[in-house]
């Protein structure tokens, strides 16, 4: 178990940690400005979660309580590559006001480019992160209605 009583263990890249959950999510914590060789690392992290689980519907969990700034070429990155079929969605907790301006701009150009992007969402903790992962999996099995979720 590692020092949060997680199974899973975090790997680093940079001043950043993330790990690849069993339950199809890929666990970002954001420390530090946020480089193109790192957004490269999280895009091979979730496309080996995705080849590895199996699973068609994973997702991003990202952390940006101590997110620096977003440089250039991480942005036109995250905004360029291709989306996976299995990726149904980001939950964003910890953003300031700042960093849900920067990353919604990113969002949109992604969904621009891309149409078939997921959807985008911000919230206040870790534990509403999870519940909207829970209920957006709920969701896209057919076990809630269209309308009872945010995007």
């Amino acid at each position: 178990m590692d020092e949060d009583g997680d199974q899973e263990s975090w790997c680093n890249t940079g001043g950043h940690a993330y790990r690849c959950e069993g339950e199809g999510i890929l666990f970002l914590r954001i420390a530090g400005d946020l480089e193109e060789g790192n957004v490269a690392t999280f895009f091979q992290a979730f496309a080996g979660l995705c080849d590895w689980s199996k699973r068609e519907h994973v997702f991003w969990l990202v952390d940006l309580a101590r997110l620096g700034n977003i440089l250039p070429g991480a942005r036109k990155l995250a905004a360029t590559t291709q989306v996976r079929r299995e990726n149904k969605g980001m939950v964003i907790f910890g953003a300031s006001f700042r960093q849900r301006a920067i990353a919604t701009l990113i969002d949109k150009a992604t969904a621009l480019l891309q149409r078939d992007a997921p959807p985008m969402v911000f919230v206040d903790s870790e534990a509403e992160a999870r519940a909207w992962i829970e209920g957006r999996r709920r969701k896209l099995a057919g076990e809630l209605p269209l309308c009872s979720l945010p995007p």
